[in-house]
């Protein structure tokens, strides 16, 4: 990787106009030097990690999840047997790195992620929408993090089937993504303890208008599904057994517009609700089975019902989504990497989980332009292999002269378009192979949380 300034001279003032060269295209620099003057504690001097280097370090975070942080910065800060970003050509010590990470904070990484998106959100509408409706997955999952006092504290622990509590704290992360391109364009982090439902309502004015949200079962929940048709938006969500509903009348095959009452003890926290929601309802048979969806699209014409089944199909591509993160960029696994997360108070986790949405972003970008550029399906191209070449063009595009960076992105984006793996229909039933283990439960105390305000 490499750094802007390199006629300067190896100074340590120069790391303030350090880029990662390979990701420059995506994560433009400005942004970069926005969301360092935003930091916690912005740079009042020359420091060796100055404030848009430590940004570059925290996005780097997430790509080289396999390496600690000293040598992640041995990674992005020097090539080896050419140039150093130091003087001394020493890496920072530990000291150093949290002190550089505790002057940026959380909420610079948070503009910057929000404006990346935004980004994403303009540049990639179109390729994103069906019928005009943005096609967006609503949906929740649990990070890791280490099992530190402070962590517990903030983010708290799930209970265990075997009694006591888990063995790591859980935050909540809820993500917003596009259900044709996979990309992130929201995300929320907040303590296990709130519910993915209760965080949806609170943060449902920032998903993006326009939009046909595909939300699962879980989503089931009168007062947001309301709050969604009132903002001007649509849903589809899948309906759970034993819902009591009135079907008005027919709109075609499977196809009714449906009535349902508004439980009372909702209206009396919410007295602005109606006390009936009209709907429509579409049923499909697969496998020999009956599957049921809600929708606020009422026009059977414009939104025939077998292209809002087929639409909805699309809703896993947001599990695919979780495995591409955890999975494979994380590299997290049961025994080798049991946490997501390096850090061990919740500033820097939560600064670190905004770097990790921001790296995944840039690798989904990444694959849409290849795609684009060579006319190929983007959920057909290799996350996997996608991530494998960039930290490999990273070495070479920083030991790269200025004039020879436009070839060597083309030719990234070339060996990008050749990763694709075979169009396939596969069944996902949420099945798992469960291994008990023969030794005694390790029991840890449970600490008392904190009441918040």
């Amino acid at each position: 990787m490499s750094f802007i300034g390199k006629s300067f001279g190896i100074l340590e003032s120069a790391a303030k106009y350090f880029t990662i060269e390979v990701l420059a295209s995506i994560v433009k620099q400005k942004w970069v030097e926005e969301a360092a003057a935003r930091a916690t504690r912005p740079t009042e001097r020359d420091r060796k990690l100055p404030g848009p280097f430590t940004t570059w370090l925290v996005i780097a975070l997430g790509l080289y999840r396999s390496l600690s942080i000293q040598n992640v910065l041995r990674r992005i800060g020097s090539v080896f047997g050419s140039v150093s970003q130091w003087s001394d050509a020493e890496v920072p010590s530990s000291k150093a790195t949290v002190q550089a990470r505790n002057r940026l904070g959380f909420g610079a990484m948070r503009w910057l992620l929000r404006r990346f998106q935004d980004w994403l959100l303009d540049e990639h509408r179109e390729a994103m929408s069906w019928r005009k409706l943005l096609l967006l997955i609503v949906d929740g999952s649990t990070l890791k993090m280490p099992d530190t006092e402070a962590n517990q504290r903030f983010f708290g622990c799930p209970g265990s089937s075997r009694g006591g509590r888990a063995a790591f704290p859980q935050m909540r992360v809820l993500f917003v993504v596009s259900a044709k391109l996979r990309l992130v364009l929201r995300s929320w982090f907040a303590p296990y303890r709130r519910s993915e439902v209760v965080l949806a309502s609170r943060v449902l004015d920032e998903i993006p208008r326009g939009s046909l949200m595909l939300l699962d079962r879980a989503y089931l929940s009168w007062w947001f599904l309301w709050r969604i048709q009132q903002r001007g938006d649509h849903f589809l969500v899948r309906v759970r057994r034993r819902i009591n509903r009135r079907r008005l009348y027919s709109l075609g095959p499977a196809d009714w517009r449906i009535r349902v009452r508004v439980p009372r003890a909702l209206r009396r926290t919410h007295p602005e609700m109606p006390k009936f929601l009209e709907l429509r309802e579409v049923g499909v048979r697969i496998r020999g089975r009956w599957y049921h969806y809600f929708t606020s699209l009422e026009d059977a014409t414009a939104y025939p019902a077998h292209e809002l089944v087929e639409q909805y199909a699309r809703r896993w591509e947001v599990e695919t989504g979780f495995d591409e993160l955890k999975t494979h960029q994380a590299g997290l696994a049961t025994v080798n990497h049991p946490v997501m997360f390096r850090s061990a108070v919740p500033r820097r986790v939560l600064q670190e989980a905004y770097g990790l949405v921001i790296g995944y972003n840039v690798i989904r970008s990444l694959i849409v332009q290849a795609a684009s550029r060579h006319h190929v399906e983007p959920l057909r191209i290799s996350f996997t292999d996608t991530l494998d070449r960039v930290r490999e063009a990273a070495p070479v595009m920083s030991a790269a002269r200025t004039h020879e960076l436009p070839h060597l992105f083309a030719v990234l984006l070339a060996s990008i378009a050749a990763c694709t793996v075979p169009e396939r229909s596969r069944r996902n039933p949420r099945l798992v192979c469960v291994k008990m283990s023969c030794y005694d439960k390790k029991h840890k105390p449970l600490l008392r949380s904190r009441r918040r305000a």
